[in-house]
């Protein structure tokens, strides 16, 4: 789906040709060329939805609408609002736009941190990631909603406190683990990747690692609430390259590849996970590649060429990808781009081949936290 804008007016809704059960959701925006690189770096890692989260754990009916809005930290300008800022809002959506906050929850405790990222699970369930750098450490929360939207049994998760940042948390179908990427506090210019899967029961913990600066996205789960998936890129040396972008920093991010890991391994490497993707020599930058419930197939986007043109694909384990559509670049334009599943939700935060949003452009972003997705969350 792609929507255009001119000047901040919308030119309307176009359908992509030839779509698969899933759809391609692609907003355009046209901007002055003096605004180009503003946007690009505001937009980031390109955000990749499967399903909108919603409490039922089912999708959405014809015609459902979200019925509660939760965000991190306040919607709105704070010098509109008066008091303490909240650790995260629940409001009312009615025709017309979000309503006032239905309820405004503070921190479980003083150790609790700031709400980095609010995911739906299933069975009603929310989760939120609240994290603080000072000392660097980040805990998982668990919690329901009344029928009225009020925040109710706000609890820690098994398994205690992660000692760095969190992000991309993704929970299983069954609702039984969660998956997430951590990065130490200190890791700067040399980022390295590591996916933890906690059981939610037993509050038992494995983490999975790789050598050399990489970066880990996508994160989610397959149908057998077993395979997790997930994509690894490589981040190059520290010498900046010719192709770096006025106004951006950082370094070449190459290699991308999606893995399906069997989560109840230990002392697994993450790239010994199945190869399901592998990005072609010369194809361009991949912007998000995400498997598919089976566990074996997937789809994703590469941006090539400047203008930038768009390209969507498809891929299976043990296949080369395929591409289903080319949208061409324009001058001064710039696409954001979700990958929607329609078939179930997927309970994952999914932003781009990096989950704490360092990635852009194909270019790596040394900054504590980049643009991030999973800063709301919708109830049904």
């Amino acid at each position: 789906m792609i929507i255009r804008m001119e000047n901040g007016t919308a030119n309307g809704w176009d359908e992509p040709r030839n779509a698969e059960p899933w759809s391609w959701r692609v907003r355009r925006w046209a901007a002055p060329v003096a605004m180009a690189v503003t946007v690009a770096a505001s937009i980031g890692a390109v955000q990749v939805l499967a399903g909108e989260p919603r409490a039922s754990g089912t999708p959405a009916r014809a015609g459902e609408e979200p019925r509660f809005l939760l965000s991190a930290g306040r919607m709105g300008h704070p010098a509109q609002v008066r008091g303490p800022e909240p650790w995260f809002e629940v409001r009312a959506i009615r025709q017309g736009g979000v309503g006032g906050p239905v309820d405004s929850v503070r921190p479980p405790s003083p150790s609790a941190g700031r709400v980095r990222e609010l995911v739906a699970g299933p069975g009603g369930d929310f989760f939120a990631v609240s994290s603080r750098e000072q000392p660097c450490e980040t805990r998982l929360y668990r919690f329901r909603l009344t029928a009225g939207g009020q925040v109710t049994g706000i609890e820690p998760l098994p398994g205690g406190v992660v000692p760095s940042r969190v992000a991309g948390l993704a929970i299983s179908p069954d609702g039984d683990r969660v998956a997430y990427s951590t990065a130490p506090c200190d890791d700067g210019a040399r980022p390295r990747a590591a996916l933890t899967v906690r059981e939610l029961g037993s509050g038992d913990v494995r983490t999975f690692g790789t050598a050399g600066p990489t970066l880990i996205g996508e994160i989610v789960w397959a149908a057998d609430n077993r395979t997790v998936g997930y994509t690894i890129g490589d981040v190059g040396p520290d010498e900046p390259s010719g192709t770096s972008r006025p106004g951006m920093s950082g370094r070449d991010i190459g290699n991308v590849a999606v893995h399906a890991l069997d989560s109840g391994l230990r002392g697994a490497d993450l790239r010994g996970g199945r190869v399901l993707f592998q990005q072609p020599d010369g194809a361009g930058d991949v912007s998000g590649a995400l498997m598919d419930p089976d566990g074996r197939t997937g789809h994703g986007v590469i941006r090539k060429g400047d203008p930038q043109d768009i390209i969507f694909f498809t891929f299976a384990e043990g296949e080369p990808m395929r591409v289903t559509q080319t949208i061409p670049g324009e001058p001064n334009t710039w696409h954001l781009i979700a990958l929607t599943s329609e078939d179930r939700p997927r309970y994952a935060c999914l932003g781009g081949i990096d989950s704490f949003g360092r990635a852009a452009n194909g270019r790596f972003q040394a900054s504590p936290y980049g643009v991030r997705d999973c800063g709301t969350a919708h109830a049904y």
